[in-house]
């Protein structure tokens, strides 16, 4: 539910933004290039400025790829006056969907020349260890001074999405201390995650509030959104992501506005350009006119599919059936998804489209029956995730 105040969106996030710096706890900011990370960097810059705490300190993950211009401005934000901006490269797995048979593909790869990734990072940038990017940033890594705690800050918003929304709503707003459960779920060698908070100081603010500050306040911006802005790509759609997951609508923009970077991204990621051409299509099952869904399983995902891709199907499929007979004695339908189990997953047509891939980072199925896929599987010596692996 909406609640009204006569404070604008900014002030109100000012006004936050000033009280954690004078708390005294380790603020440190999340930025990965896009609208709601440039808006929390200028809102937390300002209020460091204010508060007269400089450096604001930055961090950021490199992925290596996403579109031009992301990067030039994220080394804009590093040489800015006043900011110690961490740049993270953790040469972790990301996924690339239109390749079925290994679907990883590895950040600055170090088993490639360097001439053969699509870009090389500043020479400022550092390694890390962690593959998990909720695990980048820690207690252990970054420490509290004594008796205070982290404050991870990021560009998180209420109406990015429903389950955002509930996220929001649900740990209080603005702040949200590490619960117990999180903090063991998220622990690895020892860190005391306990001792971090994370801060949403835009949480409430949307996609118009968001770029009307952009424009009012004069603000340094990624370029790329421009690009999105001229191929008609409502505001709302345009996303800083990884292009190969949840950037596929917009591939066919990128094909358009930047093809000599197209043309080495698929170079680099075999099979993008299907996406450019056919969108979403390129990465579903395709029924033929004979067969039913619960047929087009049995062959895309498991018959026609790579070996991994077909072993977890199978699994799947079994616990699906499991799950739906728990509490019905009807057979799962062939498109209507069954009302009782969670998420409308309970089809033949969804569960063919969430498993064509094989969903190894769990971006699609809740089946506890299977994990993630471990980077370690597909290239020996690369070892686990060690937490929730996700993209950018």
């Amino acid at each position: 539910m909406k609640a009204y105040s006569s404070t604008n969106v900014y002030d109100a996030a000012f006004s936050r933004a000033v009280n954690m710096f004078k708390e005294g706890h380790r603020i440190v900011v999340a930025f990965s290039g896009g609208k709601d990370s440039t808006a929390v960097f200028e809102l937390m810059y300002a209020a460091a400025v204010y508060v007269g705490i400089l450096p604001l300190e930055v961090w950021m993950r490199d992925e290596e790829i996403m579109y031009p211009g992301t990067y030039e401005y994220a080394e804009r934000i590093a040489n800015r006056k006043g900011v110690k901006f961490h740049w993270l490269i953790a040469g972790e797995p990301e996924v690339n969907v239109f390749n079925r048979e290994n679907p990883y593909w590895w950040v600055f790869d170090d088993r490639l020349d360097p001439d053969q990734w699509m870009r090389k990072p500043p020479e400022f940038a550092k390694r890390t260890k962690e593959l998990s990017i909720y695990n980048v940033v820690n207690p252990t890594s970054f420490p509290p001074p004594p008796g205070k705690l982290l404050c991870v800050t990021m560009g998180v918003r209420a109406s990015e999405s429903r389950k955002r929304n509930m996220m929001i709503h649900r740990s209080g707003g603005a702040v949200s201390g590490m619960t117990s459960s999180k903090a063991k779920t998220w622990e690895a060698d020892g860190r005391n995650r306990e001792k971090e908070i994370h801060f949403r100081p835009i949480y409430d603010w949307t996609t118009k509030d968001v770029w009307f500050a952009i424009k009012e306040k004069g603000w340094d911006y990624n370029k790329a959104y421009d690009a999105f802005t001229l191929y008609g790509v409502k505001r709302e759609q345009q996303r800083i992501a990884p292009v190969t997951v949840k950037g596929v609508p917009l591939l066919k923009v990128a094909y358009g506005a930047w093809p000599e970077w197209f043309q080495r991204l698929n170079v680099r990621l075999p099979g993008v350009i299907l996406g450019a051409k056919y969108g979403k299509k390129a990465v579903m099952p395709i029924r033929r006119h004979y067969e039913t869904w619960q047929e087009c399983y049995q062959r895309t995902c498991i018959d026609e599919a790579p070996a991994w891709i077909a072993e977890r199907a199978e699994v799947y499929r079994e616990w699906m059936i499991k799950r739906h007979a728990a509490h019905s004695t009807d057979p799962i339908m062939d498109i209507a998804a069954c009302p009782t189990c969670a998420g409308g997953k309970a089809s033949w047509k969804a569960m063919a489209e969430n498993m064509y891939n094989g969903d190894p980072f769990m971006l699609q199925t809740d089946c506890t029956a299977f994990g993630y896929v471990e980077p370690e599987f597909f290239r020996k010596g690369m070892g686990v995730w060690g937490g929730k692996p996700t993209m950018g």
